[in-house]
């Protein structure tokens, strides 16, 4: 329906001839008389007209249309006209040939048109929409049956007292379809289930043979979401009786379930997704299609419900990115939104009041959106100093503090006290950026942190023993595992760099691999070892997961079918576990040894594109008589 609301919508939206439209409004304004506001109300329904007809791909505004323009509809059919832009109604037949005509005729009033709308069947009591019925198919069907072994007569049911009614064993329809679904003990009761029109017409006897049994049959779901369907209330799902059934007490499959779980079939595969997360997915799809169809897009938050209920047993992820990318998929913003901002919000709301507040304007002012606006960080980062303010937070309410507005001096040397090194650097970097933003927004008058100086950490990188390193490549147990070794123990890589690499930076008809980092670019040309992993886990990639469109060089079976191209977490650091080493531990032990064989720093930045800074630390650590300062 056209309303004033939609003409709002479209108030930006340029229309063919509406310009001269405005003009014959205005000719026609002078001759009705009309005033000001009256003609900008009329110009308002002759947009809908005319985005109507522009919608339609047609020249000229049809008179139809000018039923559903809520207000004003003579004046608009008479602008129209006088600017040639209707297409009229054909006239009767009589009209057109006059000479056929008998004897002449009174002119009739045109019928109203009838539009569908929604009511009440008048014995059955469910909802349908029609035209002029007031009576659904069903129960029409009901009372004129003629295949019916038993007599439908009309009087009163026995069951809700209500009187003309079609009857069959004394019942109405309405009631007869509860009985069949609620079971013969629901008899006594005189109240029937809203309900909002039946599949398939109820029984025409209660002891017939032609019912099975509900233990025999399956029927499809009552709870199917239909097209359209708005919505009374919004109420979150309880799945917690369905996520227990089995397979055969679920629901019978519409079609349209039954062509929706086929294509999943058909993608699993041809992706070749492994037996655990495809069974998983698949059972996750039955039981949602089953209780609610697929004819209608599902809520995102259903399928969380489900999912939380038997983690084990359901699997969310691939069916929400399955569905979304067959337009099945209504998302839920709250489950979109960061998981660090989740978390920070959650940990803000276990703090006292005041502290809250402020550290929700420190939040805000690192995000970029504080008195002085700047690029700003990702809830990532913020959380990173989360992780470091959460301890130094603690022991200041243990200490009775209610707002850092009573930190003092002593009190920040006290916390960086408690810890040595980088620890230490790392609690003096994080309040002083909160007590800088702090005092930027004018919630404290002055900062704790400012003019405080924390000396500078000379950290030797550490040295693994020959021994420890002859047998790391051997604890390697795919092909994925061995090229991510190879790339730190030979290439120095860091965790970063892995996951950002792209299918199209392994070059091995030139032995290369491109390393993009913010604002430049390392290239590593590949020696025999790194050519051989690199290729063996080509083929792999390729043999698993022959259509994944994932960018990314290294997958794994949860990124190779997710739809968003995202990377590989940080888990796939864990191979380095059963060597008794850390990835940054072999990374720094690679670039100290480069470091021994040659003294030049240059070396250092052009093989593995390390900054010059970086490349000093290890020629002193490896040179340290070679960079000392003469004595004076």
């Amino acid at each position: 329906m056209l309303s004033i609301d939609v003409c709002r919508r479209i108030l930006q939206r340029p229309l063919t001839g509406y310009a001269d439209v405005v003009e014959h409004t205005a000719a026609f304004a002078a001759e009705t008389g009309i005033s000001k506001p009256m003609q900008r109300k009329l110009h308002e329904m002759l947009r809908l007209a005319l985005a109507v007809r522009d919608a339609d791909g047609d020249d000229l505004v049809d008179e139809l249309v000018l039923d559903d323009i809520p207000n004003y509809g003579r004046s608009v059919r008479a602008v129209l006209l006088r600017a040639g832009m209707l297409r009229l109604l054909p006239e009767p037949l009589e009209s057109q040939h006059p000479q056929r005509t008998r004897k002449p005729r009174t002119a009739r009033r045109p019928r109203p048109r009838r539009t569908i709308t929604p009511r009440s069947c008048q014995q059955c009591g469910c909802w349908f929409t029609a035209k002029l019925r007031n009576v659904c198919e069903l129960c029409s069907s009901f009372s004129f049956r003629k295949t019916v072994k038993l007599p439908v007569s009309t009087g009163t049911c026995e069951r809700c007292h209500r009187g003309d009614l079609p009857l069959a064993d004394g019942h109405c329809r309405g009631c007869r379809w509860h009985m069949a679904n609620y079971g013969q003990g629901d008899v006594a009761r005189f109240g029937t289930q809203l309900w909002f029109g039946s599949p398939v017409p109820a029984p025409t006897s209660l002891r017939g043979t032609h019912v099975a049994p509900p233990a025999l049959r399956r029927p499809v779901s009552e709870h199917l979401t239909i097209p359209g369907q708005e919505r009374l209330f919004e109420l979150r799902r309880d799945w917690r009786r369905v996520a227990g059934l089995d397979r055969q007490d679920l629901p019978a499959l519409p079609d349209s379930a039954q062509r929706l779980l086929a294509d999943l079939d058909s993608v699993m595969k041809q992706e070749m997704w492994s037996k655990a997360p495809a069974t998983k997915t698949r059972r996750t799809l039955l039981v949602l299609v089953s209780w609610l169809g697929a004819d209608a897009p599902l809520l995102e938050s259903d399928i969380r419900a489900l999912v939380d209920n038997r983690p084990l047993k359901f699997s969310g992820r691939r069916v929400t990115q399955f569905l979304e990318t067959r337009g099945l998929l209504i998302p839920d913003a709250e489950f979109r939104r960061d998981a660090h901002q989740r978390r920070l919000e959650a940990e803000l709301a276990a703090l006292p009041e005041t502290i809250a507040q402020e550290l929700s304007v420190w939040i805000k002012v690192v995000r970029g959106e504080g008195k002085w606006e700047h690029t700003g960080r990702t809830y990532t980062s913020i959380f990173r100093y989360w992780h470091v303010l959460d301890p130094v937070l603690t022991r200041w309410l243990a200490d009775g503090v209610e707002s850092l507005r009573e930190i003092t001096r002593d009190d920040v040397k006290k916390a960086i006290a408690t810890r040595k090194g980088t620890p230490a650097r790392s609690i003096h970097i994080v309040l002083r950026n909160v007590f800088r933003a702090l005092r930027q927004e004018r919630v404290i008058f002055r900062d704790p942190t400012r003019g405080l100086v924390f000396a500078g950490i000379d950290k030797i990188p550490p040295s693994v023993p020959s021994d420890r390193l002859a047998g790391v490549l051997s604890h390697a147990q795919d092909d994925f595992q061995r090229f991510v070794m190879v790339l730190v123990c030979v290439h120095a890589l860091s965790g970063t760099d892995i996951r950002r690499l792209l299918l199209t930076d392994l070059d091995l008809s030139r032995e290369r691999l491109v390393v993009r980092r913010p604002g430049k670019r390392h290239i590593i040309y590949l020696d025999e070892l790194t050519y051989r992993c690199a290729s063996a886990w080509i083929r792999e990639r390729h043999r698993r997961w022959p259509v994944t469109t994932n960018p990314h060089l290294l997958i794994n079976r949860w990124t190779a079918v997710d739809t968003t191209h995202s990377s590989i977490g940080t888990t796939f650091t864990n191979i380095f576990r059963p060597t008794g080493l850390t990835m940054p531990t072999l990374r720094q032990d690679r670039i100290r040894d480069e470091a021994f064989e040659v003294d030049d720093p240059l070396h250092l930045m052009r093989l593995f594109g390390i900054s010059s800074q970086t490349a000093m630390r290890y020629i002193t650590a490896a040179h340290p008589e070679r960079t000392a300062k003469l004595p004076r």
